[in-house]
């Protein structure tokens, strides 16, 4: 269902930048009418990540900056800085990141007024202990993804990569999460294992459409989609429709062959690989596939969605579909 663009990849490693020589992927995307502003996530020799920035004028040639704009400096993100998500609210970007230790990935956040320099950091729910992924702290709590506006004067933001949950605010500081997810696993589909949030949610004439990655098994096999549902305008607790079958799955060769974050051993096993080594693994069906979407935007007419995503966990890549298409999943 979607239209991937022709030159995709639109943005690989750089062997000139050694923050990001060897994976680039996992964008956020903002639009200010004029220029389209991107984070990403890059990594390099020391297989720590670090967040880019990069623009474009048309969405689709992007540069980026020759260092970072956010690198690890609290003891709770030693281990990097991932999976960045932006809105744009009042005249100010806040920005959710996932923020890891080495162990615990925990959901962050800071803000800007140009996506270069930051404000403070903080982690966004340093008291949760929901976790319902086995064998991972409780403290785990990726994915922060902000709704882009004020619904009955409170902030909302959807959250999780076991379950996805909620949380509310007055400030868009202090966050207070809900114990009761709003969306959960399926049994024999392609969220059977669990589900992820993607990027912030986007406002429809059918209410807020939230994409979402769904994983399917735990094992060598397993492979991220992209998924779809949708929230009350007025009630984000209130889904209204989910689909039943993915917006997209990895089908190009960019798609399912890289540097994968969740093969078996990690990083670790990772930095002892070289790229004939990925392309042995795929054709034995051992190297596990990914697309992940961290920004998404509406074109001029409001009728077409444009998301940008992770490929392979090593290079970015967008593509584009039409709204209808996706309620008819």
């Amino acid at each position: 269902m979607l239209k991937r663009y022709e030159r995709n990849p639109i943005l690989r490693a750089r062997d000139d930048l050694p923050w990001c020589s060897i994976k680039v992927y996992n964008p956020a995307i903002s639009y200010d009418g004029q220029r389209y502003h991107m984070l990403f996530r890059g990594i390099g020799n020391e297989w720590v990540s670090r967040i880019g920035y990069a623009e474009s004028p048309n969405g689709l040639d992007f540069h980026p900056l020759p260092s970072p704009v956010l690198s690890p400096s609290h003891p709770w993100e030693s281990a990097g800085c991932e999976d960045p998500r932006v809105v744009f609210i009042d005249g100010c970007y806040w920005i959710t990141y996932t923020a890891f230790d080495g162990k615990t990935a925990r959901a962050a956040l800071t803000s800007s007024l140009d996506l270069i320099h930051f404000k403070e950091r903080k982690l966004l729910f340093p008291e949760w202990n929901q976790s319902a992924r086995d064998g991972f702290p409780l403290d785990w709590s990726k994915g922060g993804a902000i709704f882009p506006q004020k619904i009955n004067d409170k902030y909302y933001m959807l959250f999780g990569d076991s379950h996805i949950w909620i949380a509310e605010s007055d400030d868009m500081v202090n966050w207070t999460p809900v114990i009761e997810p709003v969306l959960t696993k399926r049994p024999d589909n392609f969220d059977a294992v669990y589900v992820e949030t993607g990027p912030p949610p986007i406002l429809t004439d059918r209410g807020w459409l939230v994409i979402y990655h769904g994983v399917d098994r735990l094992d060598s096999k397993m492979t991220y989609r992209i998924g779809a549902f949708l929230v009350d305008t007025n009630d984000p607790r209130k889904v209204l429709w989910r689909c039943s079958r993915p917006i997209t799955e990895p089908q190009e060769s960019y798609e399912k062959i890289g540097f994968i974050d969740v093969i078996d051993g990690g990083f670790e096993t990772l930095k002892q690989l070289v790229v004939e080594d990925l392309h042995r693994l795929s054709a034995e069906d051992k190297l596990p596939k990914a697309i992940f979407c961290c920004g998404a935007i509406l074109g001029k007419d409001q009728s077409e969605l444009r998301i940008y995503y992770g490929a392979g966990d090593t290079v970015i890549c967008t593509g584009s579909l039409k709204l209808e298409e996706i309620f008819s999943l």
